[in-house]
């Protein structure tokens, strides 16, 4: 919005130094109203009133390049000294009243209750109930059943039996026979021939040289060194290459023919005979009994319990509590609170101010000059009217 009212106001301003002094209000309002900034309560329809001619004879629009000068935020970070509060931990001291318990022994009189087991005796009553039973006569009502025979009539399904004759459809099974071809596996003998080797060598007696020793004689002594051969057999090796025929089976594929069976099944209808069973509703009157409580009056003999209380008395013995009182010397601790007065450290934070280096973002607005292009009134029309 910024940037769109400064490129107005440079073409507002380059409009009204090209025009003269005598219409530029007349202009100047006319203008301001087509871009969209004037008042519409000082609008002069006269000072933009059309042309008198058709538009077609006015002159083409035409444009010019304007230099305007826009505000541009600009971002620009500075170094700034901020004073900021730092709390550093301080020890200092202060006189506090301690109260230190001091213990006392005090001797004191106490008077207390001690109760003795005395042994008495009284005459207590006391009340029994004894059981008398008496015979009442005690009306009471009873059900007699009471049985008659009543008749009724019933609705009973009585089965009708009929022949109907039904078609059906059954499938018949039809063989047919057909010819086919298929691969048969047959192994087929085939003689190769390949190469190996044989070693037909042989044995051959070869002489030694044995190591010298010394010679004894019968008594075990040793007089001089000899040196006997020695032979032993060695295998001359003699490899020969024969070429062995073999035989080999190797799996051949023959077609074929053979016969398989196949069964189709065709639908075929037929007819039966089945008997169906209808119910035909039948009026049957049947006697059934009927079951009838009747209630009668009658008396029976009850034997009737009556508790009858009977006063009686006993001899009780008991042990009676009876209090004197006693005194006695009872030492116990009091406890004094002694003031004492003691130095203790404790610690504060005190605030210091600290100056400290701060990057900070800052906006500024930075001239700027931009060429905008802006169209120029036409001059061509009638006297005294203005077209643009």
């Amino acid at each position: 919005m910024r940037f769109r009212t400064a490129v107005m106001t440079g073409v507002v301003a380059c409009m009204l130094l090209a025009t003269t002094s005598a219409d530029a209000g007349r202009r100047r309002a006319c203008r301001l109203w087509n871009y969209g900034c004037g008042d519409y309560g000082c609008f002069d329809e006269a000072a933009c009133s059309p042309c008198g001619p058709p538009l077609e004879s006015c002159c083409e629009p035409a444009y010019q390049e304007v230099e305007c000068t826009v505000m541009v935020p600009q971002t620009v970070y500075e170094t700034r000294r901020v004073v900021s509060t730092q709390y550093k931990p301080e020890v200092r001291q202060r006189t506090v009243t301690v109260y230190r318990q001091v213990p006392r022994v005090e001797t004191l009189q106490v008077q207390y209750t001690v109760c003795d087991r005395v042994q008495r005796e009284r005459t207590v009553p006391y009340v029994t109930c004894r059981p008398v039973y008496e015979e009442k006569q005690v009306p009471y009502t009873y059900c007699e059943p009471v049985y008659e025979q009543r008749t009724a009539t019933r609705t009973v399904y009585r089965p009708v039996y009929e022949d109907v004759q039904r078609e059906y459809t059954v499938m018949v099974p039809h063989t047919e026979w057909h010819t086919g071809v298929r691969k048969v596996c047959q192994m087929q003998q085939t003689t190769q021939v390949r190469s190996i080797c044989v070693d037909q060598g042989h044995w051959e007696e070869q002489c030694v040289s044995a190591p010298c020793g010394p010679a004894c004689g019968p008594g075990g002594d040793c007089c001089h060194m000899t040196c006997r051969p020695m032979t032993c057999r060695v295998w001359r090796p003699n490899l020969v290459e024969k070429q062995i025929p073999y035989t080999v089976c190797r799996p051949v594929y023959v077609d074929q023919e053979y016969r398989y069976c196949t069964t189709s099944y065709k639908p075929e209808t037929r007819t039966c005979t089945q008997r169906v069973c209808r119910h035909v509703p039948e009026e049957v009157e049947y006697n059934y009994r009927v079951c009838r409580m009747v209630q009668r009056q009658a008396e029976r003999t009850v034997r009737v319990c009556r508790y009858v209380q009977q006063t009686h008395q006993r001899v009780v013995h008991y042990t009676e509590l009876v209090p004197r009182t006693e005194t006695r010397e009872e030492q116990y601790t009091v406890y004094d609170c002694v003031p004492e007065e003691r130095t203790v450290d404790y610690t504060v934070c005190v605030p210091v101010p600290v100056e400290r280096e701060v990057r900070v973002a800052v906006c500024k607005m930075v001239p700027q000059t931009v060429v905008r292009r802006v169209p120029v009134p036409c001059n061509t029309c009638n006297t005294g009217n203005t077209c643009y």
